[in-house]
């Protein structure tokens, strides 16, 4: 198995993004962690969503 490239961490992290929580010009982006990473604030709370790096699967932790 290979390591997903950007695009597609990008790819997946949109489609789970999308999907669970619908789009808001509301949310607060920072910055990246990791390419596989996305952070945003919705809701005064930190939801963070990440892509396994071979099989693209997201997870979510929410603080």
């Amino acid at each position: 198995m290979e390591i997903l490239k950007k695009e597609q961490f990008n790819e997946y992290l949109y489609e789970y993004y999308k999907e669970h929580y619908g789009e808001r010009d509301t949310d607060i982006w920072y910055e990246q962690p990791a390419v596989n990473v996305w952070v945003f604030g919705r809701d005064g709370k930190y939801i963070t969503l990440k892509s396994h790096i071979l099989t693209g699967e997201v997870e979510e932790q929410i603080e």
